[in-house]
């Protein structure tokens, strides 16, 4: 798992370090390694939030707090567990009274329910100083819901990063120093990459296959291949290159219906 530690207290921070540190050799052989950063500001933590699996935050001299940074990460779409380390705030309290601020709304599924729930399951405490049977409790539940999330790819352009999931993306194609994504409803990036560097991101999932050294395309989206040459879904037809037909023919014939 991939741990961030956000703490403006510099011996707050390097105690939550060690602590984190010991629990990631206890668990070398269990759940694995825990890769553990460490931020003393909100800016650097909020560079690229979607890396971690779990959050441990106390934030109590600067102009933002702890809780105002949990909410900065669920905004940006954050969904892994955030543990608020209680020392001088008393978060529960300050949780509490933001809840009771998000406006009622008939419908589960509005954005004021969906905030409210988060703000109720996704925040979690721990009280100064930290105890190891407790850091070990949210380390576990940290894993648990690990193992239940569908992953996402980072998608990084010139002004906005996009997270999706593996068929929201239909092809990209090497456009000069960008790689062209192409994304379902629509939706398009342009990614500062090379070809080859994005489908080593992708290449822990099933549906992505190279059809030359420019393009790869997911399989799912193909409509139809003929000869050295193969039709997506919206209509973009590419050149197969003779290296890659043998394994879209394959890719093909497993290809969900």
């Amino acid at each position: 798992m991939h741990i961030a530690v956000c703490d403006d207290n510099i011996a707050d921070r390097k105690q939550m370090e060690r602590l984190l540190g010991r629990a990631s050799d206890r668990r070398l052989h269990t759940t694995g390694v825990l890769y553990i950063d460490s931020y003393g500001n909100v800016e650097a933590v909020m560079r690229s939030p979607m890396l971690y699996d779990a959050f441990f935050i106390d934030m109590t001299s600067g102009p933002v707090n702890g809780f105002q940074l949990a909410r900065k990460l669920i905004d940006a779409g954050v969904t892994a567990p955030i543990v608020l380390c209680i020392s001088t705030i008393d978060y529960p309290s300050v949780i509490e009274a933001a809840i009771a601020k998000v406006p009622e709304d008939v419908s589960e599924t509005s954005n004021h329910d969906i905030l409210r729930r988060q703000l109720q399951k996704q925040i979690l405490y721990l009280q100064k100083p930290i105890k190891v049977k407790e850091l070990d409790e949210m380390l576990d539940h940290a894993q648990n819901l690990k193992s239940q999330t569908v992953p996402t790819i980072e998608l990084r352009g010139e002004k906005d990063t996009l997270y999706v999931y593996e068929d929201e993306i239909l092809y990209a194609i090497k456009d000069g120093n960008y790689v062209h994504v192409v994304l379902t409803e629509n939706r398009s990036l342009d990614v500062l990459s090379t070809i080859h560097n994005l489908y080593t991101q992708v290449t822990m999932f099933t549906h992505f296959l190279p059809v030359s050294e420019h393009c790869f395309v997911n399989v799912t989206f193909i409509d139809r291949l003929s000869l050295l040459k193969l039709t997506m879904k919206d209509g973009k037809s590419f050149n197969v290159s003779p290296l890659e037909l043998s394994r879209l023919k394959k890719a093909l014939q497993k290809k969900p219906t």
